[in-house]
């Protein structure tokens, strides 16, 4: 048994303080009837006015609001565990964070729709190790290799272009970080690796090809996919006041940043792998979804799944209920329950 979002079960210390609220305001009303004169009086001359069914209607409300706060809170309950049989390949995201990838070429920009893509290839291939490095001057590992796909897709939301202080596009520092996250994250070896390149390419970083080189000799598969057009675009930044501007050089000239198309296919080709764009949609998906199958499997581990029964919609209907309940016993809800139950037909003897 877990709560899916706990965080909202913190919404209910705010029920005591309510009921003291509540408490305080009919202390004070009583004060202020009792001013007017007898109590009896008063109930001839307010017949409506009813103490203890105001706090039975504020009770009811009430709990209401706590148990919608346990219905966001959404409590699972798991119905049954299996096992199941892993059969998976290892692959690593390289993503591209540097400010070129904010770039507008493609829409919206860069950055954002390469995103987009690496959730769709995520998705895509569930059921596999994922991990994920982000670089731009350098690079660290975001998410060690994982086969929660869910986690690998948060972590992925979590990128933004000022993740890294380090500006540049430092690709073979980023190979190199991926293949320290197989040997020291990884339980693979043989053709069941790969590592998936996405960036602009806006680099003239020789240590790249040695990398993929040197990821080649240990069978680990290269697919670069590429962000931007040859003929670029420039790079936005942020100017004062809220501004958009564009970084300049040293003599205040707009600077393009613009597709290395060549490089990300020699890293392809030193990777034994294919070079795609990000603007060929689906196709990227599945090209690499049919690479990923087609590496060795390891067969030697089982995962162990728990699945949940979702149990919101109880606590949903059970304050429904109450506040339907809350309603009959308002003024006008109670004089129409009267009259329903004046209007109704009694037998006679």
């Amino acid at each position: 048994m877990q709560w899916e979002t706990p965080t909202y079960l913190w919404l209910l210390v705010l029920v005591p303080v309510m009921l003291l609220l509540f408490g305080l305001s009919q202390s004070y009303r009583r004060k202020l009837l009792g001013k007017l004169g007898d109590a009896a009086l008063i109930r001839q001359v307010l017949p409506s006015y009813s103490p203890g069914r105001r706090w039975l209607k504020t009770v009811l409300f009430i709990a209401a609001i706590a148990v919608l706060v346990v219905s966001l809170a959404n409590l699972r309950v798991g119905s049954k565990r299996k096992q199941v049989q892993g059969s998976s390949s290892e692959v690593i995201i390289c993503f591209d964070v540097s400010a070129s990838m904010q770039a507008r070429d493609v829409k919206p920009d860069r950055f954002t729709r390469t995103r987009l893509q690496a959730a769709s290839l995520i998705e895509a291939l569930s059921g596999n190790k994922i991990g994920l490095v982000v670089f731009a001057g350098n690079s660290y590992v975001q998410m060690p290799l994982t086969v929660d796909t869910r986690a690998a897709l948060m972590y992925l939301n979590t990128m933004d272009p000022s993740l890294i202080e380090n500006q540049g596009t430092s690709i073979g520092d980023a190979l190199q970080t991926a293949l320290r996250a197989f040997e020291q994250g990884g339980t693979m070896s043989g053709k069941s690796r790969a590592v998936i390149l996405i960036t602009d390419g806006e680099t003239h970083d020789e240590e790249a090809l040695e990398m993929a080189e040197a990821l080649n000799k240990e069978n680990i598969r290269i697919i670069t996919i590429g962000a931007g057009t040859v003929k670029g675009a420039p790079i936005p930044v942020q100017g004062r006041g809220g501004t958009t501007d564009y970084k300049k050089d040293s003599e205040g000239n707009i600077v393009l940043s613009k597709l290395n198309e060549e490089m990300l296919q020699e890293l392809a080709r030193a990777g034994n792998g294919p070079y795609l764009h990000v603007n060929d949609g689906r196709s990227v998906v599945q090209q690499v979804r049919r690479i990923v199958n087609d590496l060795d499997k390891q067969e030697e581990q089982s995962f162990e799944y728990a699945e949940y029964k979702q149990h919101f919609q109880v606590f949903l209907i059970i304050a429904i209920l109450l506040l339907m309940l809350e309603w009959f016993l308002r003024d006008k809800g109670w004089n129409r329950l009267k009259q329903f139950v004046d209007q109704t037909p009694k037998d006679h003897v």
